[in-house]
């Protein structure tokens, strides 16, 4: 496994000195490839944090987490000077909710070439990697000498993924990637993020509080609530099978259409849909 979470908690002290408990007892385990993943939960159960103890942006207060075989708790740098975090940072790469976070060059090249001349490329394969990552987010050449600052809320989004997408990570992780984005804008990089996950054979992890994304695009889910991993398993399980409402999730637009039509037709579906032209094609099934 790449990732390697073993009874992992972690405690945010305030300045009075009172810990929140943010993540608690989390075992997991994430592949390399192959893995389109969604996390979600209500805000405030732990999942931005969780994903940060991914790439040891954040150390474990207990327990361990073994990221590409180092592990990570929370002396490792004070146990073990020679231990490389950074080389972590650039095989898990992170992509923050908002990209502002990430963009601070005065040109959109330039930002992208920082992480990869960050971890010693040179300046001439960063800027090959710049034009490929910005191609790769569906943004011609012209991008590259513009200001990132002058860009739209989905541009901005585009080119922090094209930033993390040129140190050539083998996991990407996007925290609430498509927030605050129209119904095209949201589709657009959910097949962004699909391409990548199937042509560049990478595992893809999302944080959203988007259900429908979830069902339609996810092949495993976890889910936080209340700092703990409550579920981890198939979209079909959680929304069919699971106790879902319990941790004040939403049905898919899809069941929740399906489930309407079968009432109103009098039939059962021998399967639920994924997608409009699914039930489509269901409902002509079952009315001819």
């Amino acid at each position: 496994m790449a990732i390697k979470f073993e009874q992992v908690s972690y405690d945010y002290v305030g300045v009075d000195q009172t810990r929140y408990r943010a993540i608690s007892n989390i075992t997991l385990d994430i592949a390399e490839t192959g893995e389109f993943i969604t996390l979600i939960g209500e805000t405030g159960s732990g999942k931005s944090t969780l994903v940060q103890h991914m790439n040891a942006l954040m150390r474990p207060t207990e327990g361990e987490v073994t990221v590409y075989g180092v592990k990570i708790y929370k002396d490792v740098k004070k146990k073990n000077k020679n231990v490389k975090l950074n080389p972590l940072r650039q095989k898990v790469g992170l992509v923050f909710q908002f990209p502002e976070y990430q963009l601070f060059e005065e040109t959109v090249e330039r930002d992208i070439m920082f992480g990869p001349k960050n971890f010693g490329v040179s300046d001439a394969d960063a800027k090959v990697r710049a034009r490929q990552a910005l191609q790769a987010v569906g943004l011609d050449a012209s991008y590259l000498e513009r200001s990132p600052f002058n860009l739209s809320g989905g541009e901005k989004k585009r080119v922090s993924i094209a930033g993390i997408l040129a140190m050539e990570p083998d996991i990407l992780v996007l925290d609430e990637p498509t927030s605050g984005l129209d119904p095209k804008g949201r589709e657009a990089l959910l097949k962004l993020f699909t391409e990548i996950h199937r042509n560049l054979n990478k595992t893809v992890i999302i944080i959203t509080h988007d259900m429908n994304t979830v069902y339609e695009y996810a092949s495993r889910v976890l889910v936080m609530n209340k700092s703990e991993l409550v579920f981890d398993g198939t979209p079909d399980e959680l929304f069919l099978t699971g106790d879902f409402g319990s941790w004040n999730l939403e049905t898919p637009d899809m069941i929740d259409l399906t489930r309407k039509l079968e009432t109103k037709l009098g039939v059962t579906f021998h399967r639920l849909p994924k997608t409009v032209e699914d039930l489509h094609a269901m409902v002509l099934e079952v009315l001819s």
